[in-house]
């Protein structure tokens, strides 16, 4: 059922479909994702972006980790069907394929989002935003059905799941969420998951998790509403992130644990310094 799907689908590829459905791939990119999370959590609403946060990189460090132990072969790779060449799908790791990380992140994002907002108008596009997105993998050739399926699964339990950690332990929520991102780093010690991507995953979200206790406890930044504001913040925040990236980008990346070092101290400088220089100049 899975092949016979992807061929259905790539019987009907044209090149308004192609752009089409390239487009709302690119809106399920884990990093364009997190980007608009960052956002949220900077610039607009803290307490929604925090939640966003939680639940989006906890949903996608589960995928990871299934993703680097199961290595299933992309449709591509496996023969069933081509893959829609274009720069989204340039750059894959063939043997990535299950579950799907853009359903587990737009599922987890827009999931996260409805339940919190409960509002029709909010439901109705967010459903139709994951289905096209997770369409999109299915016509591009990049993902079966079963792989979105799984990612779905995921990215929504997990969004229902820190609903009910924010309902019933809201006070010891960021250390609920710790506690989950050190378990990431168990996958590091096994060799057959030893992925650049566990690795990268288990540094963001070690470093979120601390990040925000942090704030929480000692700095405490507050939403603002003025654009001028929002838009300084935003500007740190890209600043602060970028400097130590490139410059320990400048460095021979040796090891994996290297990369893991490299994701973790941008994370960190990003999600401490921007709170802290708000804090301190009143942005």
């Amino acid at each position: 059922m899975d092949v016979l799907i992807l061929k259905a689908l790539e019987s009907i590829r044209c090149g308004f479909l192609d752009v089409f459905f390239s487009i709302f791939t690119l809106f399920g990119e884990e990093l364009v994702v997190a980007g608009v999370i960052a956002v949220i959590y900077i610039c607009f609403n803290k307490e929604f972006g925090e939640r966003a946060i939680v639940t989006v990189l906890s949903a996608s460090c589960i995928t990871t980790a299934v993703k680097s132990g199961v290595r299933r072969l992309r449709p591509y790779a496996a023969g069933n069907v081509t893959k829609a060449d274009n720069f989204l799908t340039a750059d894959l790791d063939a043997d990535m394929s299950f579950p799907s990380g853009h359903a587990t992140a737009s599922s987890g994002f827009f999931a996260a989002l409805s339940i919190r907002f409960r509002k029709a108008y909010i439901i109705a596009p967010s459903a139709v935003l994951v289905f096209l997105i997770v369409l999109s993998r299915l016509y591009l050739g990049v993902h079966y059905p079963s792989d979105v399926l799984a990612g779905l699964v995921v990215g929504i339990g997990m969004a229902f799941l820190w609903a009910l950690v924010y309902k019933g332990f809201y006070k010891a929520r960021l250390y609920i969420y710790l506690g989950f991102a050190a378990l990431t780093l168990i996958p590091l010690f096994i060799p057959a998951m030893q992925t650049k991507s566990m690795f990268e995953m288990s540094a963001i979200a070690l470093a979120t998790a601390i990040g925000l206790i942090v704030e929480n406890k000692f700095i405490k930044f507050e939403d603002t509403d003025k654009w001028v504001k929002r838009i300084v913040r935003l500007a740190l925040m890209a600043l602060i992130a970028a400097i130590p990236y490139l410059l320990l980008g400048l460095l021979p990346e040796t090891t994996l644990w290297f990369k893991f070092l490299q994701y973790f101290v941008t994370i960190s400088a990003a999600i401490l310094g921007t709170p802290l220089l708000i804090k301190a100049f009143k942005i």
